[in-house]
């Protein structure tokens, strides 16, 4: 028996030894002293509750900071990003600038071309316009009276009949009043008629220039008979020719 006892004892004690009690005194509004007991499943229960927010918080805590991480790796990559793009945005200004630059450069070198080349067309045009003297030296003139506008010109020996504009011999013939009659085509609807009874020093088809020579002038063929066309109609030659000796 006594040894029976013995071990039930030893038993009991380890039972003792396993519980844990958490005792709590409460002091009463009534000034008693109430004593109030936690069993062990409970402050298990509390302690594993703790460890696992201790473990929660941890895990939370470690996702913030590599949620930190990742963030601050992200706002690096942008400010790169925005410093390259800075770089790149001052290039594209200097080369815009540069572009415009030379853009106004060509564009003043292309005016000055459709300036120069308005003017070039200008001076075509005018040399074009039946406008000249069509006689190397001074001569008298009288306008004759006729269905057909005509100015006679009197010059002297040893001067030349010459073309008053640019143009294209488009005839030479013979003439009732004249020997020779030279026709020359502007280009523009004038043409000029040159009646003389010399010797033609052009043939058809030649291009001529203002002051190129048609006649020389000699004894027998002092007198020209001059006239203008435009559009096909005669039209008084006084209009354009210019009278400068």
């Amino acid at each position: 028996m006594l040894g029976v006892i013995s071990v039930q004892e030893a038993e009991s004690s380890k039972r003792r030894k396993k519980n844990y009690t958490l005792m709590l005194f409460v002091d009463s509004k009534d000034g008693r002293i109430r004593q109030m007991g936690i069993g062990p499943t409970l402050i298990e229960s509390m302690a594993v509750l703790i460890v696992t927010v201790i473990i929660i918080l941890s895990v939370i805590c470690y996702r913030d900071k590599e949620s930190i991480a990742i963030l601050e790796a992200e706002n690096a990559a942008q400010k790169a990003e925005i410093e390259k793009m800075t770089e790149e945005n001052a290039d594209l200004v200097s080369l815009r600038e540069e572009l415009s630059d030379k853009v106004t450069i060509l564009s003043d070198t292309i005016n000055q071309k459709v300036e120069e080349e308005e003017a070039m067309e200008e001076m075509r045009a005018q040399a074009h316009m039946p406008v000249g003297f069509p006689m190397s030296s001074s001569a008298s003139l009288e306008e004759v009276d006729g269905e057909d506008p005509m100015v006679k010109l009197n010059g002297s020996a040893g001067s030349s009949i010459i073309a008053s504009a640019d143009g294209t011999v488009v005839s030479i013939t013979t003439d009732s009043g004249y020997l020779h009659c030279i026709k020359i085509d502007h280009g523009n609807g004038y043409q000029s008629i040159y009646r003389n009874d010399g010797d033609a020093m052009i043939k058809e088809g030649d291009e001529v220039v203002r002051g190129a020579i048609l006649y020389v002038i000699g004894e027998d063929n002092t007198v020209l008979g001059y006239q203008i066309m435009y559009d096909e109609k005669y039209i008084d030659p006084m209009e354009l020719i210019s009278i400068d000796g």
